[in-house]
């Protein structure tokens, strides 16, 4: 299953949402959206889990307050 998180902190990093993620399952991938030159998370994100693990994923993080942020996610 491939998801968006949006709404994230400039400063998340991979390790971050790896982190965020691993107690519901292992990851795919993860990849940040980067923002120009600069190369940092513009606050979106593509994760890729089993199905029924981001189903539950997305149902538990979805509006989670993350590094300061309400993040979003939704099915890609």
């Amino acid at each position: 299953m491939r998801m968006l998180i949006s709404n994230l902190n400039r400063l998340t990093t991979v390790t971050h949402l790896t982190r965020l993620f691993f107690p519901f399952g292992l990851l795919s991938s993860a990849r940040l959206v980067g923002n120009g030159d600069d190369g940092r998370c513009n606050g979106t994100a593509m994760i890729e889990m089993e199905q029924e693990a981001g189903m539950i994923a997305m149902y538990e993080l979805h509006n989670l307050q993350f590094m300061n942020h309400y993040i979003q996610i939704e099915e890609a």
